[in-house]
C-alpha cells in the first residue's frame, strides 16, 4: 500500500500555503492524504487541507484501502454514500465540514500507525484491520458506545484520539 504521499489539494492548480507538503501522481492528478503526514501535520496544515476540501475521490480511495468498507466508514462519519460517489464522478471536493471529518480519520489512522511504530515490531501487525475492529467494538470508557459512533465530530474523534493514547501508555484497559 502507497501511503508516502502527502495530504490532497481541492484541485490540481490550488495554491498550497507555503508550509504545506505534497507530492502528485502521475501527471496533474491531485496528490493524495497520507495518514502519517496527516497525523505529523501541523494545525495550520490541517487546517489549510479542510479549507482547500479533500477531493470526493480521494474519500473512496481512503476507505477502499482499510477495512472497515466505504459504506460504514461513510456512516461513521455522518457523509452520504451518495453525495461522496456523486462529488467523485464529478471531480468535485468535499465541503469543509466534510473534509474535517474526513482529515480527523486519516489522523485517527496516522496516530495508530504511528504508535504501532513506536511500540515494538510493526511487521506482523496490521494496523489497519485492528482500527477496523476496534472502532466497531463497544467500551467501557464511552459509555459502551462503539468508537465510530464517536467519528461524526471533533470532540468524539479527540476522545478516540485520547482513548488510543491511554492505550500506548498502559493506562487503558
Amino acid at each position: 500500500m502507497a501511503h508516502a504521499r502527502s495530504p490532497a489539494s481541492g484541485s490540481p492548480g490550488a495554491t498550497k500555503p507555503p508550509a504545506a507538503k505534497s507530492a502528485t501522481l502521475a501527471g496533474d492528478e491531485a496528490p493524495m492524504l497520507s495518514y502519517g503526514t496527516v497525523y505529523r501535520a501541523s494545525p495550520l496544515e490541517r487546517i489549510a487541507m479542510i479549507r482547500r476540501g479533500i477531493p470526493a475521490s480521494e474519500v473512496k480511495r481512503i476507505f477502499a484501502d482499510l477495512p472497515i468498507g466505504q459504506g460504514a466508514g461513510l456512516k461513521a462519519l455522518n457523509l452520504s454514500t451518495a453525495t461522496v460517489n456523486k462529488k467523485a464522478r464529478q471531480g468535485d471536493t468535499l465541503s469543509p465540514d466534510e473534509s474535517e471529518r474526513i482529515v480527523g480519520f486519516a489522523r485517527l489512522v496516522g496516530q495508530l500507525e504511528a504508535m504501532i511504530q513506536d511500540s515494538g515490531d510493526p511487521a506482523n501487525f496490521d494496523a489497519r484491520a485492528w482500527m477496523a475492529r476496534w472502532l466497531t467494538e463497544p467500551l467501557p470508557a464511552f459509555g459502551g458506545a462503539r468508537p465510530a459512533d464517536m467519528m461524526d465530530t471533533m470532540e468524539g474523534q479527540g476522545l478516540v484520539s485520547a482513548a488510543l493514547s491511554l492505550m500506548q501508555s498502559g493506562a487503558y484497559a
